[in-house]
């Protein structure tokens, strides 16, 4: 995989400068045990000033070989910008790390949110205060997730066949959720890992909405509690979606391509969600269907699953693997067709759409409206039957 020797990420197009400062939270998960569970984190924020200071490098090279030439837009503890700003909750893709959305971040943070990217210690990479690294825990991961079936990663082709050539495209609500049963079946071990994530976040959500009451943190009186959101790519994702259930205070949530794993996964979400996903093997049919409030599917044309993170801006060209399918060797692209600096756009646009919605209130200006991404994506929105391509 070959890595841009020396890039900026993009500008983001907010009024404020960015600013990045790492938290660490710990809890207990077992009151029979004394051990404790730290959750690293990334808070992205808007900043005061006109930038000034230490711009924060991407990511070690311990988490990502090739990067050091790679350098953000965030100022390092630059002080906070005055006012009460909507707080937003970030879970990245499993095996992944805090940084790997950090285009998404940026661009959020300079429009006036704070973003807390949540680390999900044994699921993951991170760089902790004192230049530690807390490295991925395969065999732990491995363990978690042993009880899946592979007849689940069978079922899932299948599946996406069905939903969008086949009988699916105009199955009802019950036929889609035999369907959807039968991969959640299948899949304990994930279903019970995404519990793990699903308490991390909850306990950083508390943990940041006290540290905004104490006179001595930086983020006193400055996190909007009225107006919290929560969003995720892949593995990460399916945590957001979660969060909208086992959260009062969760308004709205987005998942960026991540299959829907919950222990309540039958139940309606009702509240705003949008779905993200690329255009091959599509797996966002159901939560959308089976949702009770204002909802969103929006496919991207020619993307892969990769392209949801900043691979799009790292990467000096496109990696591709080999690995079998039904007993064929086949090439995989890591990226798909579409432009990685169109795609960043696209997800820059959407969230920051959606959230100041349904987090500030602000009318649509893309979601709800045709515009000019029609050549890109398309959107169901729920209870429209026809496709409405923005």
């Amino acid at each position: 995989m070959k890595i841009k020797e020396k890039h900026n990420l993009r500008k983001p197009t907010g009024p404020y400068i960015v600013g990045c400062t790492y938290l660490t939270y710990e809890y207990n998960p077992d009151e029979n045990d004394d051990h404790k569970r730290m959750i690293p984190c990334l808070c992205f924020y808007p900043a005061k000033g006109i930038g000034e200071g230490e711009l924060k490098k991407y990511v070690s090279e311990s988490i990502l070989p090739g990067t050091s030439g790679i350098v953000t837009n965030s100022y390092m503890n630059a002080p906070i910008g005055d006012g009460k700003h909507p707080l937003l909750l970030f879970s990245h893709g499993l095996g992944l790390f805090c940084e790997a959305n950090t285009v998404q971040f940026e661009e959020l943070a300079s429009h006036g949110y704070i973003v807390l990217s949540i680390g999900h210690p044994g699921g993951g990479l991170y760089e902790l205060p004192n230049s530690g690294i807390l490295m991925l825990d395969m065999e732990k991961l491995d363990a978690d997730l042993k009880a899946d079936d592979e007849k689940a990663m069978n079922i899932l082709p299948d599946y996406t066949t069905w939903v969008t050539h086949g009988a699916g495209k105009t199955a009802n609500i019950k036929e889609h959720r035999e369907y959807y049963n039968r991969i959640i079946d299948h899949l304990p071990g994930r279903v019970a890992h995404t519990e793990i994530w699903i308490k991390d976040s909850l306990v950083a959500l508390d943990m940041v909405l006290n540290e905004a009451e104490q006179g001595s943190s930086m983020l006193y009186n400055r996190v909007d509690k009225e107006n919290v959101g929560a969003f995720g790519m892949s593995f990460g994702g399916s945590t957001a979606l979660n969060l909208t259930h086992y959260s009062d205070i969760i308004k709205a949530s987005a998942n960026l391509d991540g299959l829907y794993y919950s222990p309540i996964w039958q139940e309606p979400i009702k509240k705003p969600i949008m779905l993200l996903q690329k255009d091959v093997r599509q797996l966002l049919t159901f939560p959308f269907l089976n949702a009770e409030s204002n909802a969103y599917l929006v496919t991207v044309k020619n993307s892969t699953h990769m392209n949801f993170t900043d691979y799009n801006e790292l990467l000096a060209e496109n990696y591709i693997s080999k690995t079998t399918v039904w007993n064929k060797e086949v090439e995989l692209a890591m990226l798909g067709e579409i432009n990685p600096d169109r795609m960043e756009s696209i997800l820059n646009i959407l969230l920051l759409d959606f959230f100041n919605k349904y987090l500030k209130g602000v009318d649509s200006q893309v979601i709800d409206k045709d515009d000019d991404l029609s050549e890109d994506v398309i959107v169901n929105r729920k209870g429209v039957l026809r496709n409405d391509k923005i």
